[in-house]
């Protein structure tokens, strides 16, 4: 820190010089008070030690910290894109699903109607059959008269 013997300043543009304090004249200083002061002092400056330290170390926690925020922005940026991609994916699912569906709408009917014929041409093919029988047995007995 700065002395008092040291210290200057300006006031309304002049250069100030530094006043000495007035002593007191009538107490002198005592041994005693001297060690009680100088074992403040360097009581102070033990705090002050560990005050340093102690903002060091929460100097470098907040750098810590900072560090982990910016890789948890970066990592909280990269999910967004990933789940962008995902989202844009699965509609092209759910477009290419609906696609799907009403394809197998279209087989199904399509099917439907094969089916339906299948069995038209089943019963056109029994009656056929049916009728040659007839009309053989109609020939055979005509040619047997």
């Amino acid at each position: 820190m700065d002395d008092f013997e040291t210290l200057s300043f300006e006031v309304l543009g002049r250069k100030v010089e530094p006043v000495e304090p007035k002593r007191d004249v009538e107490a002198p200083v005592e041994p005693e008070t001297v060690r009680r002061v100088r074992v403040g002092l360097d009581a102070l400056t033990a705090e002050l030690a560990e005050a340093k330290e102690a903002v060091a170390y929460l100097e470098a926690r907040e750098n810590e910290l900072l560090a982990e925020k910016a890789e948890l922005a970066r990592s909280l940026d990269e999910a967004r894109a990933e789940y962008k991609e995902l989202d844009a994916e699965f509609d092209k699912t759910d477009r290419e699903l609906a696609v799907a569906e009403r394809d197998v709408e279209r087989w199904r009917v399509a099917l439907d109607v094969a089916l339906n014929d299948v069995a038209f041409w089943k019963r056109a093919a029994f009656w056929f059959a049916v009728s040659s029988l007839l009309a053989a047995g109609v020939a055979v007995a005509a040619f047997r008269k």
